[in-house]
C-alpha cells in the first residue's frame, strides 16, 4: 500500500490536504494531512467516505439508456461511443434549430471546488455558444438576500473566530458542514 498526497476536490473553502491510501490502483481509505494547517490531519466525513462511493456496489460503471417512459426507471447499458454520440447528436439538434443559447449549462453546487470548477465545461458550452448563466443558482438568491439585510461583508477567517467573545451559529451545523470551524469554536 502507498500513501499519496491529494487535495479535496469539492467545493469548500478549508481546500484541504490529503492522504490516500493506495493498494493495487484502488483508493483504500482517505484522511486528513498534516501538510495543511487548516486540515490538521483531520477531514469531513463526507470525504473520509469517499472510496466507498468511488469503489461502491452502486456506483454506474457503464452509460445508461433510458428503455420505457420517464419514471419507470428502466435502463438498458450502452457503449461509451454510443452514449457520447447521443449527447453530441441532441446538442447539435438543439444547436442547429435553436441556436447555441437554447444550451443552458447548469451546474454549480456539489463537487465544483478550485480544483474541478469551470476545467474544461466552460471551454465547451463556450465553444457551443450557450448561454451564459451566473452559475449561483443557489447562492445567488441568499446572497443576494444578505447583502440587502447587512450590506456588504467579507468573510471571516477561521483563525478570527479564536478572538471573537460571541458567536452565534444559526441554521447550520459546523461539525456535519465546516468541520474545520469546531475546533476554533471550542477554544
Amino acid at each position: 500500500m502507498s500513501i499519496r498526497p491529494s487535495v479535496c476536490p469539492l467545493d469548500c473553502p478549508d481546500s484541504c490536504s490529503l492522504e490516500v491510501s493506495v493498494r493495487d490502483g484502488r483508493v483504500e481509505s482517505i484522511d486528513g494531512s498534516r501538510a495543511n494547517s487548516l486540515t490538521s490531519g483531520f477531514i469531513c466525513s463526507k470525504v473520509r467516505r469517499f472510496a466507498d462511493h468511488v469503489h461502491g456496489p452502486h456506483r454506474l460503471l457503464h452509460p445508461l439508456v433510458r428503455s420505457g417512459p420517464k419514471g419507470e426507471g428502466r435502463f438498458q447499458q450502452v457503449s461509451w461511443d454510443d452514449a457520447l454520440d447521443r449527447v453530441v447528436e441532441q446538442i447539435e439538434r438543439v444547436r442547429q434549430r435553436h441556436g447555441g443559447e437554447a444550451i443552458l449549462p447548469v451546474c454549480y453546487g456539489g463537487s465544483n471546488g478550485m480544483i474541478s470548477q469551470d476545467a474544461t465545461d466552460m471551454r465547451l458550452f463556450h465553444r457551443l455558444g450557450a448561454s451564459r448563466l451566473a452559475r449561483t443558482v443557489c447562492a445567488a438568491p441568499s446572497g443576494t438576500a444578505a447583502k440587502g439585510l447587512y450590506g456588504k461583508i467579507p468573510g471571516v477567517a477561521l483563525s478570527d473566530y479564536d478572538h471573537a467573545r460571541l458567536v452565534i451559529i444559526w441554521g447550520c451545523n459546523p461539525s456535519a458542514s465546516g468541520i474545520h470551524l469546531v475546533p476554533h469554536l471550542r477554544r
